[in-house]
């Protein structure tokens, strides 16, 4: 279905104005994808879209027409689609989609020997996105998001996952010793990353049924997750270099698993 919006009161529009706040994003369990890269992906695997928002000057008439057969595809003027994106004037479409219900099941979520991704207190966006994307790309099954890391919702995270974000479940736990205990039971090996001091990460194999922790870009991993590990490892940097980038250090490390 194809509709023009022309007033700027519009509820639709008032909910994507609104679902720039992370809080009610979390509340009503809905965000916002911008471009025709994440929407495509949306579309094509059928994820729960609410509804497509275009601009007038959108001029992908093919998408258009071909996505307003099984959903709401709405039409606002330039000037106002513009203030409803983050990603700035160009972008022509957003789509506000549903998240998945809450999953609490941590054990149904991956097969024995699935590597599963721990975010502890990530904070930049940029970081967040590219470890999902990783993460998808080297077939990790379950990323877990501990209390303190950013909204994996927000807007410039969605952008730097290219779609990934529609591949890994993604859960948010404020009681990650309780998840850990359950990964523990299921012969889970939890593997923190350290700057220094600690095994070489190429003499631990991290071929299958690890859940490998990223910390926080400024301090690391919190003393309480650094507790529950059962392995540490670092990776070796010659000279004076006083760490990586958390994501590149998450792409070395998730990409060892195809290594092995």
């Amino acid at each position: 279905m194809l509709i023009n919006i022309e007033s700027v009161d519009n509820s639709r529009l008032k909910l994507v104005r609104k679902l720039a706040n992370r809080k009610f994003r979390d509340s009503e369990r809905k965000y916002v994808i911008e471009g025709i890269n994440l929407v495509t992906e949306a579309v094509e695997r059928m994820i729960d879209i609410e509804f497509i928002l275009i601009s007038e000057d959108y001029n992908n008439e093919e998408f258009v027409m071909y996505t307003a057969k099984n959903h709401t595809v709405c039409k606002v003027s330039s000037d106002v689609f513009n203030r409803l994106t983050d990603a700035g004037a160009g972008v022509g479409i957003i789509a506000v989609v549903n998240r998945p219900e809450v999953l609490t099941n941590v054990e149904s979520l991956v097969s024995k020997d699935t590597n599963i991704l721990i975010l502890d207190r990530v904070q930049d966006p940029g970081n967040i996105g590219t470890m999902i994307r990783t993460a998808a790309a080297t077939g990790y099954g379950l990323i877990i998001a501990v209390k303190g890391t950013a909204d994996v919702y927000c807007p410039k995270v969605l952008r730097a996952t290219a779609g990934a974000i529609f591949k890994v479940p993604i859960i948010y736990t404020d009681r990650i010793s309780d998840i850990v205990d359950i990964l523990k039971k299921n012969g889970r090996k939890v593997v923190a990353t350290v700057p220094d001091g600690a095994k070489n990460y190429y003499d631990e194999d991290l071929s299958k049924g690890i859940a490998l922790v990223i910390g926080n870009e400024g301090n690391g991993i919190s003393e309480e997750v650094m507790n529950l590990a059962d392995v540490k490892i670092t990776i070796p940097m010659e000279g004076k270099t006083e760490s990586l980038n958390a994501a590149v250090s998450a792409a070395i490390l998730m990409y060892e698993t195809i290594r092995r």
